[in-house]
């Protein structure tokens, strides 16, 4: 799935190209750490063209475990354990101070949760969907000179929001966070692309 959405972007890369005069694009790829250490994956593609520099538009794909001691001590004492992320993805908008995109930038964003949890009372699972609408914020440093190799940590605000009634076992409801937030360290690496057309 992952070569999939790789190779799409590459597509809507090439047809965003044509058309254009003598213009400068970003296409970037970032990787989350966390959840390859927690035996998941986190892939983002992020592009910018150069009509307008300061803003950038990336598409994630992720899946993940997750830990019980990070659950709400509401949710523990119901009895939920073992949580998992299944294949989820988000969108965001960054809108950056310079035409570099670089250093701090801010901007909405969306993810939609694919969710699976047990209850230990009754050794089942259910698994269900959330939307989270948040406001982002981050900063993109390029810690080696003439490599495009760079670090993103940014943090989120927002609020999930339950999209089916399937977050419940025998009436015991998994309870989604009212208030939210989100700490992160993303990897990336940029590649720039110059296009001419051709005169007529």
């Amino acid at each position: 799935m992952i070569k999939q959405i790789l190779t799409s972007a590459l597509v809507v890369l090439s047809l965003s190209l044509m058309g254009q005069n003598e213009t400068k694009h970003q296409l970037s790829i970032e990787l989350d750490p966390a959840p390859f250490i927690l035996g998941g994956y986190s892939v983002s593609l992020k592009y910018s063209p150069d009509k307008t520099p300061k803003i950038a538009y990336m598409a994630s794909i992720y899946q993940s475990d997750f830990p019980d001691e990070m659950l709400t001590k509401a949710n523990k004492d119901k009895g939920w354990k073992d949580m998992k992320i299944k294949t989820s993805y988000a969108t965001f908008a960054e809108f950056y101070l310079n035409k570099e995109r670089k250093g701090f930038y801010f901007g909405p964003s969306v993810f939609w949760y694919n969710k699976s949890v047990e209850l230990e009372t009754t050794n089942s699972r259910t698994e269900f969907s959330t939307i989270y609408p948040n406001i982002r914020a981050g900063y993109v440093w390029y810690p080696l000179r003439n490599i495009d190799l760079y670090v993103n940590p940014w943090i989120n605000i927002g609020s999930e929001i339950n999209v089916d009634s399937k977050n419940e076992i025998n009436g015991i409801e998994f309870e989604s966070n009212k208030l939210n937030y989100i700490l992160a360290l993303h990897i990336g690496y940029s590649f720039n692309f110059k296009t001419n057309k051709a005169s007529r």
